[in-house]
């Protein structure tokens, strides 16, 4: 069952890491010279956030619960965690930012993303949160190497 659990939490953490690495490296430079630009985000973004936020985040949450059971500590651990062991300081400061970034991809895609096309702050509002939320995730997954060796 534990290696379920790490599947699924692996393949769900690449889909979030992996389709925001997409819609900046890739996506964005393509489609910010078309004339349709704004639309094409928006409903590359609706499809994303669906798939990436509102089914792989609580996934997320819930295989990361499961991946701690399975190293016999509880949730509530994570947040008595001290230095002193070096795997769960660590971890605390991944499931902080997982909520740091839950909150921050909630309010991108409900508040900002769905009113993109009404102008350009809110076009650039969802462009920073998704930026930050970019180099949280990557954050997020170098803690997670950092828990494979240890902590």
């Amino acid at each position: 069952m534990k290696e379920i659990c790490l599947f699924i939490h692996l393949v769900f953490a690449s889909l979030w890491l992996g389709g925001m690495l997409f819609m900046a490296i890739v996506l964005a430079p393509y489609v910010r010279n078309l004339p349709n630009s704004v639309e094409i985000f928006k409903k590359v973004g609706i499809r994303y956030s669906i798939v990436g936020t509102f089914i792989g985040l609580p996934i997320l949450f819930i295989t990361g619960v499961c991946n701690l059971h399975s190293l016999n500590y509880s949730f509530t651990d994570i947040f008595t965690a001290t230095k002193d062991n070096s795997y769960l300081f660590t971890l605390k400061h991944k499931v902080y930012l997982f909520f740091l970034t839950s909150i921050l991809a909630i309010f991108h895609d409900i508040f900002l993303g769905l009113r993109s096309d009404k102008n350009e702050k809110y076009r650039k509002g969802a462009r920073i949160i998704g930026v930050i939320n970019l180099i949280i995730a990557l954050i997020i997954v170098y803690l997670a190497s950092q828990l494979r060796f240890g902590g």
